[in-house]
């Protein structure tokens, strides 16, 4: 190869280089704890609205199980390589995504969506407050049984509390132990989607439904016709479309470096037989519908 070749050749590349780097990055990722539940589905729907008008288009990828995080960290790393303007993330464990988040964030913009890190330094959290959530799932399922009895978790009395990152497919037969165990429960109260579809199934095949009071959290189509039934007494449903909307524009507001806030509560709601028919018209993305 000549010289003059080989010195074209070098122009070329780094006239290359220097195009890259002053083109903008117009990808904001979004990634979710997991994306077989169709709790993320409506984030992913918030997220969309989140970028339309924006010169930024949404890339929605993640875990297909909410318990693998070497996978989401997996996305993470992929989304730097991809050059994203920002990363709007839903960590699926609070210890392990810490140090992926923090090295990220040192050369991108990254906000937290759901649930926080362990370890947040100034991140800014868009989510529910679950804190506040429990609390109030705690009176409904006191109230539900008079103020006293005994519950799966939490209330008057704890008589277990097994429900955490659990699946649909093992929540059910968990619950149908634990009935059997404990046959003078009064209430159950879960704590995500899966748990509370589980739970109810569970409550369904023992003939408990509606004898059992169920104070769901999070929102189905299936658990809507449990209110309509009354077999399930309430559900706390969270927003996860404008969680996933206001994460983005909160990414959005960093972007252009504007100050926000460094936690965004998105209110809960609660769904039973007296406001069924009104919240299903008034909200039904956040209802899962």
């Amino acid at each position: 190869m000549s010289a003059a070749l080989f010195s074209a050749g070098l122009v070329r590349k780094f006239a290359t280089l220097r195009h890259s780097e002053t083109v903008p990055r117009k990808i904001i990722t979004v990634i979710p704890k997991g994306v077989e539940n169709p709790w993320w589905n409506q984030v992913r729907l918030g997220a969309l609205a989140g970028v339309a008008g924006t010169p930024y288009r949404m890339v929605w990828t993640g875990p297909e199980l909410e318990s693998d995080h070497m996978r989401q960290i997996t996305c993470i790393e992929d989304a730097l390589t991809r050059n994203s303007a920002a990363l709007v993330i839903a960590p699926n464990d609070s210890k392990a995504l810490i140090r992926p988040v923090l090295r990220a964030m040192k050369s991108t913009p990254c906000v937290i969506i759901d649930s926080p890190l362990g370890k947040m330094n100034g991140l800014p959290l868009v989510g529910t407050d679950n804190s506040a959530a429990g609390e109030l799932g705690a009176r409904l399922a006191a109230r539900a049984i008079g103020g006293h009895g005994r519950i799966l978790y939490p209330a008057i009395e704890i008589v277990e509390s097994p429900l955490g990152e659990s699946s649909l497919r093992n929540v059910r037969p968990l619950v149908t132990d634990l009935l059997t165990r404990h046959p003078g429960i009064d209430a159950i109260f879960t704590v995500n989607l899966d748990t509370s579809e589980g739970a109810y199934r569970a409550l369904l095949n023992e003939g408990l439904a509606g004898k059992v009071r169920l104070i769901a959290f999070d929102s189905s189509a299936l658990l809507l016709d449990g209110v309509r039934r009354g077999n399930v007494e309430a559900i706390i449903a969270q927003n996860p479309f404008e969680i996933g909307r206001r994460g983005v524009l909160r990414a959005l507001e960093m972007l252009e470096d504007k100050a926000g806030e460094t936690v965004t509560p998105i209110p809960v709601f609660v769904v039973n037989r007296s406001n069924l028919d009104e919240m299903i018209r008034s909200e039904p993305a956040a209802l899962g519908l």
